[in-house]
């Protein structure tokens, strides 16, 4: 199994990284990635700072040596149109996440925020340059009243068309099943437009905040992508995607 969005007390986790791999481990996951936030576009007490990122990158490669599973170093990077704060050291993956609109700090109190989320999207898409994965997409259902999700039409289209000729990677967020939504995030038809318009590059991340929600509904979500006809998620390292088969990583 596989989950590479989990965060520790680096940003606004609440367990050591050293914890979520013994986390990772217990529940047979076969790789997990470390991925605490790295953000300018929200409240820094929660996210990781520039001076951080070398002794954080020198943990997760330390530890990666003492235990018997694939750990990954990554980042939930902020993105936004108006730029994205790069580390200044090599990462093996980001997760990609708009929280915020510029000049819309009032978003998650729209009932439909969808067209001003989606446009923000597109435009900050065109600035990713490393290898990654969106990061739950409509996350916004968390906060919005209920809890609903964005509809089908250009502007999704228009997105997971930029995705795919960035060559960015789609995650399937379980967070959604956890905060009972309902859904993983995004919705499934929403994965399944970006692979009709000829995305490959799906992932699973639970957006694990304590070590006990780590690998939460991998398994469920393994499952569904299997019915959608996918046979393989995907990870990065240096620099590159790497396939998982979906029957390999039960």
């Amino acid at each position: 199994m596989i989950d590479i969005h989990n965060h520790t007390t680096y940003s606004d986790g609440r367990n050591t990284v050293e914890e979520v791999i013994q986390s990772a481990l217990k529940e047979g996951l076969q790789i997990v990635g470390i991925s605490d936030h790295f953000d300018p576009y929200v409240a820094q007490e929660v996210c990781l700072q520039p001076e951080e990122v070398s002794v954080y990158l020198k943990e997760i490669r330390t530890l990666s040596e003492k235990y018997p599973i694939k750990v990954l170093a990554g980042l939930e990077l902020g993105l936004q149109s108006e730029g994205i704060l790069w580390p200044g050291e090599e990462m093996d993956y980001f997760i990609y996440s708009v929280h915020t609109v510029p000049g819309r700090p009032d978003l998650k109190t729209l009932e439909n925020p969808w067209d001003i989320y989606l446009q923000e999207a597109i435009s900050a898409v065109d600035l990713i340059d490393r290898p990654g994965f969106f990061g739950h997409l409509d996350f916004l259902r968390r906060h919005i009243p209920k809890a609903k999700p964005p509809k089908p039409g250009q502007l999704m289209d228009t997105l997971l068309m930029k995705l795919v000729s960035n060559h960015v990677g789609l995650e399937l967020n379980t967070s959604g099943w956890m905060y009972g939504i309902g859904d993983p995030s995004p919705q499934p038809w929403v994965i399944e437009r970006y692979i009709d318009l000829g995305g490959r590059f799906v992932t699973v991340g639970s957006d694990s905040h304590r070590a006990s929600q780590i690998g939460n509904f991998t398994v469920k979500a393994l499952s569904l992508l299997r019915q959608m006809g996918i046979k393989e998620v995907f990870y990065c390292e240096n620099g590159s995607y790497i396939p998982v088969p979906i029957m390999e990583a039960k």
